[in-house]
């Protein structure tokens, strides 16, 4: 066989072994993102003394019309969260 065949051959495989062990990074990367933004929504959320039918409200009428305002019961929470501090 030509050795140069062979040596590609090896370079490839090498370089997809590599490919392999970056995809594994990527995706636990991904994965602690994920985490960490979950960590800041729930932040938010507790901060905000949003309750999770509240929060449910809202995700469904953000699903249902992006463009769409911000309940009326969202508003009175947070005005009441204000008042509190």
């Amino acid at each position: 066989m030509n050795p140069r065949i062979t040596k590609l051959k090896e370079e490839r495989a090498r370089l997809a072994q590599r490919r392999e062990s970056i995809d594994v990074r990527i995706q636990k990367l991904d994965e602690q993102i994920t985490k960490l933004e979950n960590t800041d929504i729930i932040g938010i959320v507790r901060e905000t003394g949003v309750t999770i039918d509240e929060l449910a409200g809202i995700m469904k009428t953000l699903e249902n019309n992006p463009a769409a305002s911000v309940p009326e019961d969202f508003n009175e929470t947070e005005e009441r969260t204000l008042e509190e501090e």
